[in-house]
């Protein structure tokens, strides 16, 4: 009998130590989040310096390249961004607020680069205007938002 007390005692603890196991640590999800944001800044420099290359170029077809390839990079950082396992419903919010800004983001660059192309559609200008005005909002609620949880759980060390 007491090696069964003992026995599911051990099971007990088991599974409480698997549920803490699972539970949300805010510090530690920032954390993660942190380091993965600092990484995408680091490689975007270089993505954004050969973006600027072709659309400097003013050429229809490098435009039509840059466009592309930023799809390909905000697909490839919103697949990176998905596979951060973020349990903590605080630090989800910044993580959805950052997918949320380079999604209108994309959209922005891709409207603007058509703008280029057609310079004098005043209704396209309009929408971009809007779009701007949007996304800049976006950021200031995202730094907001990451200046909050910065001073709640610490910057990433």
């Amino acid at each position: 009998m007491n090696k069964l007390i003992k026995f599911g005692a051990a099971a007990l603890l088991a599974i409480f130590v698997t549920a803490c196991g699972d539970k949300a640590d805010p510090a530690a999800d920032f954390k993660k989040l942190s380091d993965w944001s600092a990484a995408q800044q680091q490689s975007q420099l270089a993505f954004q310096t050969e973006f600027q290359k072709k659309v400097a170029t003013q050429d229809p077809a490098q435009i039509e390249e840059a466009l592309k390839d930023v799809n390909a990079k905000v697909a490839e950082i919103e697949k990176s961004l998905d596979a951060l396992d973020i349990k903590s419903p605080e630090i989800k919010t910044l993580k959805d607020k950052m997918k949320s800004g380079l999604m209108l983001s994309n959209q922005l660059v891709a409207d603007g680069l058509k703008i280029m192309q057609n310079p004098t559609d005043i209704e396209a200008q309009k929408v971009v205007q809007e779009k701007v005005e949007k996304v800049q909002q976006e950021m200031v609620e995202l730094q907001k938002l990451q200046m909050e949880l910065q001073q709640k759980y610490g910057a990433a060390k």
